[in-house]
């Protein structure tokens, strides 16, 4: 993975907020399942880039959560730090067997 590019637009001290992990184009977004924000995933399911709806611009902490994977952002004096999260492939197959054989 490349180092990710990050771009935030505030208006009047908030907006919204881009990391991207590989150059574009990407294909649809996908909801988080927890947080405002949407995810952009390969066909194989890692992650491309993300977009927080709203992010204020001097301080703040989200994070969005999706299926396999979850990242973090803080805003701390206008620097911007994030955590990726994911679950391990092991983790992956035994929740899709799981719905399979349910």
């Amino acid at each position: 993975m490349k180092k990710p590019k990050i771009t935030c637009l505030p208006i009047d001290g908030s907006g919204v907020l881009h990391i991207d992990f590989e150059n574009g184009p990407f294909g649809e977004a996908t909801e988080a399942t927890k947080g405002d924000g949407v995810g952009f995933f390969s066909a194989n399911g890692n992650l491309q880039g993300v977009t927080f709806d709203d992010v204020n611009e001097k301080h703040d902490d989200q994070t969005l959560v999706f299926a396999f994977c979850s990242i973090g952002i803080a805003v701390r004096k206008g620097k911007i730090t994030f955590k990726l999260d994911t679950v391990s492939t092991a983790k992956k197959a035994a929740r899709t067997s799981k719905k399979k054989s349910a």
